[in-house]
């Protein structure tokens, strides 16, 4: 059976988040930001949280059915690629505490969303998951965050970035 690249590699993003590791070091301990693999239910919510929305898939598509080289032997397949979008946002009562020193508000989001980038950039797909399937990942664009702001009838600071993940999507 094939492997599911689509779902490894959406899977890998949330641990990743979830865990706050990149090479680096540890932005926040499992638990501190609340990752949803989709949008939650209002009730569900939890801050401070990164949203990850995938997008699209199929784009980036190249090689399609030609022969790529898979470690030491060559198969049929193609580069595929899938968009995120992920969304960090905070509300008043959000904090962490990084170095002694509480973060909230703004100064939260803007640690949320460097140290995002950071995952996001560092995220190791080739590691197996439970199932024993992983992502050869070619290519990563990162678009930086945008729609930096505050919605003051929600008291919610927030910032999303988008990301393209080109990996290598083999058929036997």
């Amino acid at each position: 059976m094939a492997t599911d690249h689509l779902n490894v590699i959406e899977r890998k993003l949330i641990e990743e988040l979830r865990k706050g590791q990149y090479s680096g070091g540890t932005a926040w301990s499992s638990g501190d930001v609340t990752v949803f693999g989709q949008f939650p239910d209002t009730e569900d919510l939890k801050y401070p949280c990164i949203i990850i929305q995938l997008l699209a898939n199929g784009i980036e598509e190249q090689f399609m059915g030609q022969a790529i080289s898979s470690g030491s032997s060559t198969v049929k397949g193609e580069l595929y690629g899938m968009g995120f979008n992920l969304h960090c946002a905070v509300d008043k009562e959000s904090v962490i505490e990084v170095g002694g020193t509480k973060y909230k508000q703004r100064r939260l989001l803007n640690y949320l969303m460097i140290n995002c980038a950071n995952v996001l950039m560092d995220c190791d797909f080739s590691t197996a998951n439970a199932d024993g399937d992983s992502a050869e990942v070619v290519q990563r664009l990162y678009t930086g965050f945008r729609n930096v702001g505050y919605e003051p009838m929600l008291e919610v600071w927030a910032a999303v970035t988008g990301m393209i993940v080109v990996f290598k999507n083999t058929r036997g």
